[in-house]
């Protein structure tokens, strides 16, 4: 009998046939956005998102990370960039 990964986003939606799902890696130097790719889902390092509306909460939350003040930001975190990977 076939194993079967179920994947489910940071909502608690569970993925289906869908194909708008999209991965995420985040860093403490920024986020970067990736399509789905099934076996890149099975990373530990890799956050699965449904789609465009949790992807950009995603954002959100981080960049309200970001802007703590500059004095409590080590030096070395304070170049933090975004990349965005398109396909």
């Amino acid at each position: 009998m076939a194993a079967i990964t179920l994947f489910t986003c940071l909502c608690g939606v569970q993925k289906k046939t869908s194909n708008h799902w999209v991965l995420a890696k985040v860093t403490s130097r920024g986020i970067t956005f990736m399509p789905w790719d099934t076996d890149l889902a099975m990373s530990r390092d890799i956050v699965i998102l449904c789609g465009e509306g949790c992807a950009a909460s995603l954002l959100s939350r981080s960049l309200g990370d970001w802007k703590r003040p500059v004095a409590s930001v080590p030096e070395a975190a304070t170049g933090i960039e975004l990349e965005l990977a398109v396909a």
